[in-house]
């Protein structure tokens, strides 16, 4: 429900926050609605945050257009027929809490609503322009105030008046001239009052013409309410169907009767026919405790079972297992050994040590014969570098001399051959000769002195070799001394914890693995043995309690084999005996209430005789046949009043106040010749031209003079002053104008709704009490407001009148519940229909007003579509079962 106000009318403000709901596992806030009018026309509406509080809402219509903003909240104020929040809040989608609140209904905008609803006004509201006109009306004036318009031009008048007297010149042209102007202004006034008259006239005559037809069927209507037979006047609302109704009912109240006699008779033959068995019921709780543990116990049993196979299973493992690690082991040997948690970390210390100590003997062999290797791979080299040193030495000392020597010495004496003299290239090649033996001899030194300095380096590498050889050897020593001692505390532990000095440091884990699982199968063995002596006891103690309740209903006693046979047996028993106790009960109950109906039922007979006789008496008539007649003249003369109170309603639009309508009347009576005063509409119309024209042409004479009037005056000052005045004259005319139509409007529209709600409230009340009529099923049958406190009672068909207080939550509940759907009949008569939401109202109504509040409901449903939440499986059985064509409710997980 809070969903459909929100989307209508957006989300709430600050003040109710608390109905906001806003999304609990996040997203967009907001939602979707679907909906048809009357005219099937399809359009859905969306809300979601927007600029404002309220949220932003959108329109897409069937065609595919999108509307949005002011556009979309004004097409959905048309769909709802300009209905407000605070009225469709309380008359259209209500809950429990506020159908018990009956002010909630009587506050000004929802009367004004349902009254002023086919006045003409469209969706607004008759108080809204009221107020609207009154405001518009104290703008220009309102009595002792200053701060208006009129009271601003006439204080701004006089001050100009006042300064054109000071600055003026007493000229005799100056006078006439005046005195021109003034006999002009009397003529203009002339004039209007002339076209005033000839106007109303016009509109005398156009009224006349409007209203004449009514008038002529309102004195119609009067001559055949006159020429009706005389009929009590306080004849009974709809009398000719309450007395067929009664009737009715008459006839199936003896039906009832009868056949209440008839049950009461079989009920008694078959409360005789019950024997029960006392001994199985006073033994109930037994009984039940029995079949309640029967489950439990029926498991044990099964348990027994399975413990008792289960044990010989782990202990036939336990044995397999003790015979899988050895023969010498038995099963005290296992327990004996100590597998927990730091009886595992030693082991795995050892191991780990004597790992380490192998891993670094491993490693120092490793060194020792890495280093060996080194100091022959040194050798190996000096000795192939030396070689390799003594042979190349020639090779390079040959090469040099052929390649560098004899070309530089051949050069440089070919050179100074060429540029000195013979001599000199001689002694040139000479001395080249000379400089490549010195270079052999330098060579020839260096190469001996690096083969001397690498020899020293060997030797150096070779000491060096052989200290680290040393190294090694010495580590590899201390490192097997490790392992040693490593080895004989493994030995020790093993010999100290009952494992054999053969195992290896692999084999120890296997075997504390496998002494673990055989203790955890040792340990089962021993659970499974106490636990199937437990289901032992338990099965023998439950079969003793059995064998005590069997000889208290004198059954015979069970054994283990039949335990549940007679477990079953005994619950048999008892629920049969049950059953024929409940039913018993449940007969005896029944005749009684039976008997009670019955007594009820005479009563109600005699009452609907007694009613059905005060009805014709109270009808003026001596039996049924001759209430019927009167009633039908009761009808037709309602049906005739109802036409006249709509043809006076048209005239007092039209028209104005009673005293006016009979005046106008008397006019209509007076008229000779109709077709004369229509024709007069259009010669008066043109008279009216004609005097306009002439009005104008006076005006323009006027305005000749005013400008003469201007020249006299020297004074610039005082030209201006005379337009100021001339202005402040015509806004003040203009604006007591509209005060006056202001005035006007408000007091014809204030008297026309305080007639409207007088006229139109008796409608209201007739439909709120057929309603409640047919929930209460004729326990109410009327609704009156009293006219001295406008307090609302409710009238029983013995005429006995009740106050709101003096109904029980329920009743005053359902009379709420009437006056809402009252207004919704007005409203969707005067205006349109809407349809109606309601959560759980029927949760303070008993069972037979439940049901035919439900019935009402379907009918108002043929024109207002309803929307019922509830939480209450009874309330969708009953729509079930009162409404035909039901489909079945909607599900909603919140």
């Amino acid at each position: 429900m809070s969903f459909l106000r929100t989307v209508f009318f957006g989300f709430p403000g600050k003040k109710n926050a608390v109905d906001r709901y806003e999304p609990l596992a996040g997203g967009v806030h907001g939602g979707r609605l679907e909906l048809e009018t009357t005219d099937n026309k399809k359009f859905s509406v969306s809300i979601k945050p927007g600029r404002t509080l309220t949220g932003e809402i959108t329109i897409l219509n069937g065609d595919g257009t999108e509307l949005s903003g002011e556009g979309a909240k004004k097409s959905l104020q048309v769909a709802l027929h300009g209905v407000s929040e605070n009225i469709y809040k309380t008359v259209f989608a209500f809950s429990l809490t506020e159908l018990q609140q009956l002010d909630s209904l009587e506050n000004d905008e929802i009367n004004a609503h349902i009254y002023s609803a086919g006045t003409g006004v469209g969706d607004v509201t008759l108080p809204y322009i009221l107020k609207a006109v009154e405001a518009e009306k104290n703008k220009i004036y309102k009595y002792g105030g200053a701060a208006q318009i009129v009271p601003k031009i006439t204080n701004e008048l006089e001050r100009v008046r006042v300064e054109i007297s000071d600055i003026k010149k007493d000229q005799e042209r100056y006078k006439a001239t005046i005195s021109e102007i003034e006999t002009l202004r009397q003529e203009q006034t002339r004039l209007f009052h002339v076209i005033d008259n000839k106007r109303r006239e016009k509109e005398r005559a156009s009224r006349l013409k409007a209203g004449r037809d009514n008038v002529n069927e309102l004195n119609e209507i009067e001559k055949q309410i006159t020429s009706f037979p005389f009929v009590i006047k306080e004849f009974p609302m709809n009398g000719t169907g309450r007395l067929e109704k009664l009737e009715e009912k008459l006839t199936e109240r003896k039906e009832e009767l009868q056949e209440c006699r008839n049950k009461i008779k079989n009920l008694s033959i078959q409360t005789d026919s019950i024997r029960i068995d006392r001994n199985i019921l006073e033994s109930e709780a037994l009984i039940i405790s029995l079949t309640e543990a029967r489950s439990a116990e029926t498991e044990n049993i099964k348990r027994e079972d399975e413990i008792r196979s289960n044990l010989t299973s782990l202990k036939t493992d336990v044995a397999n297992a003790i015979t899988d690690i050895g023969t010498d082991w038995n099963e005290d040997r296992v327990t004996a050994i100590d597998v927990g948690k730091e009886s595992f970390q030693n082991t795995r210390v050892l191991t780990e040590d004597l790992s380490s100590a192998q891993v670094k003997v491993e490693k120092a062999e490793d060194a020792l014969a890495q280093e060996r290797k080194n100091k022959e791979e040194s050798t190996k080299e000096f000795l192939v570098f030396s070689r390799k040193f003594e042979k190349t030495r020639t090779v390079i000392q040959f090469k040099f001399l052929i390649i560098f020597g004899m070309l530089i010495s051949i050069g440089l004496g070919a050179f100074c051959w060429i540029t000195f003299k013979p001599v000199s290239g001689i002694m040139a090649t000479a001395l080249g000769f000379v400089s490549i033996a010195a270079l052999y001899y330098v060579y020839y030194k260096s190469a001996s002195d690096t083969l001397d300095d690498s020899k020293e380096q060997l030797s150096n590498i070779m000491e060096s070799k052989r200290q680290s050889i040393a190294v090694a050897e010495k580590v590899l020593s201390e490192s097997k001394d490790e392992y040693q001692q490593v080895c004989r505390k493994w030995q020790d532990w093993l010999q100290n914890n009952g494992f054999s000095t053969e195992l290896d440091r692999n084999g120890i884990f296997a075997l504390i693995e496998s002494i673990r699982k055989i203790k955890e199968l040792i340990r089962k063995s021993e659970d499974a043995e106490k636990t199937l002596q437990q289901a032992r006891e338990r099965a023998h103690t439950y079969l003793d309690r059995v064998n005590n309740v069997l000889k208290l209903c004198n059954l015979e006693t069970a054994s283990r084999e039949n335990i549940f046979q007679s477990i079953h047996r005994l619950d048999d028993s008892l629920k049969k005996q049950k059953g024929f106790k409940e039913k018993r009960e449940q007969l005896e109950e029944k005749t009684r209430e039976l008997k009670i109906r019955e007594k009820t039922i005479e009563d109600i007979i005699a009452g609907m005789e007694n009613d059905i006789h005060n009805l014709i008496v109270e009808g003026g008539a001596g039996n049924a046949e001759e209430f019927r007649k009167h009633s039908k003249i009761v009808q037709k003369r309602e049906s005739l009043l109802e036409r006249k109170n709509n043809l006076e309603i048209q005239l007092a639009r039209l028209i104005g106040s009673k005293l006016e309508i009979e005046k106008f009347k008397k006019e209509v009576a007076d008229e000779s010749d109709p077709m004369t005063t229509d024709q007069s509409i259009e010669e008066l119309e043109d008279e009216i031209t004609q005097l306009e024209r002439k009005r104008s042409g006076t005006m323009q004479e006027m305005g000749a003079k005013t400008n003469q009037i201007s020249e006299l005056e020297k004074s610039e000052r005082l030209g201006e002053l005379r337009l100021e005045e001339e202005n402040l004259k015509s806004r003040l005319r203009e604006a007591i104008s509209e005060w006056s139509v202001n005035a006007l409007c408000y007091t014809l529209l204030n008297k026309a709704m305080t007639i409207y709600e007088r006229e139109r409230q008796p409608f209201v009340l007739k439909h709120a009490g057929r309603y409640l009529e047919k929930i209460t099923r004729s326990r109410y049958v009327r609704i009156i407001k009293k006219a001295d406190d406008n307090r609302l009672v409710v009238e029983t068909p013995e005429g006995l009148q009740k106050s709101v207080s003096a109904l029980s939550r329920g009743t005053a509940e359902q009379l709420y519940l009437s006056m809402r759907l009252a207004f919704i009949k007005e409203y969707a008569n005067r205006v349109g229909t809407l349809p109606l939401i309601v959560d759980d109202i029927l949760v303070n109504f008993d069972p037979q007003r439940a049901k035919t509040t439900i019935r009402l409901l379907n009918e108002v449903s043929k024109e207002n579509q309803i929307i019922m939440f509830t939480c209450h499986p009874n309330t969708v059985d009953l729509c079930k079962k009162e409404i035909k064509d039901f489909n079945g409710p909607v599900k909603i997980d919140i």
